[in-house]
């Protein structure tokens, strides 16, 4: 097999072992939620990435520059997708809504799907959960932002959505 077309699977390879590491963690490591399993499949895949990366660099001499900055960028695109594919199955309520109808025997009346997924449980789960991931914090009654990884995300994402966009959010 040619050595550059190895070089061409290096983030496939990357997303394989981000994969796999994420889903044993979740399963095998119960106290380790859904996030920071994702972060350790995506770092786990990475060193994997930059293992194969720089064991190969030498065989393509003169392009090693250029593949591991393509590579570098199809790795991180394919975990950010992976991320959100994720992400879409476990927190978009359509899906969930759907699922749960699916799965119940006699279907689910209006009443039913509102003590689910009412507004205010919705917030009070959110916010249990920035407070229990060490994300927020609550004093005299009100909320705090901490510094955080997710809040530098936040400020990607936001910043992201502000380039492509014209605006910091769908509400503006």
């Amino acid at each position: 097999m040619d050595i550059l077309f190895f070089c061409t699977l290096i983030p496939i390879m990357g997303l394989a072992v981000n994969v796999a590491s994420q889903i044993l963690t979740f399963r095998l490591l119960k106290q380790v939620g859904m996030l920071k399993s994702v972060f350790f499949g995506f770092f786990s895949g990475f060193a994997v990435f930059l293992a194969l990366q720089f064991l190969l660099s030498p065989a393509i001499k003169d392009s090693s520059a250029g593949f591991f900055i393509s590579n570098l960028l199809i790795y991180s695109a394919l975990g950010y997708c992976y991320f959100h594919f994720i992400n879409l199955g476990e927190t978009a309520r359509r899906i969930r809504m759907l699922n749960e109808i699916y799965h119940s025997e006699g279907g689910l009346s209006v009443e039913d799907i509102l003590k689910r997924y009412n507004s205010n449980m919705i917030v009070d789960l959110r916010l249990k959960r920035l407070l229990s991931n060490n994300q927020l914090s609550f004093l005299n009654n009100r909320y705090f932002v901490k510094k955080s990884l997710m809040l530098y995300i936040t400020k990607a994402i936001v910043f992201m959505k502000l380039v492509l966009m014209g605006k910091k959010s769908e509400f503006d």
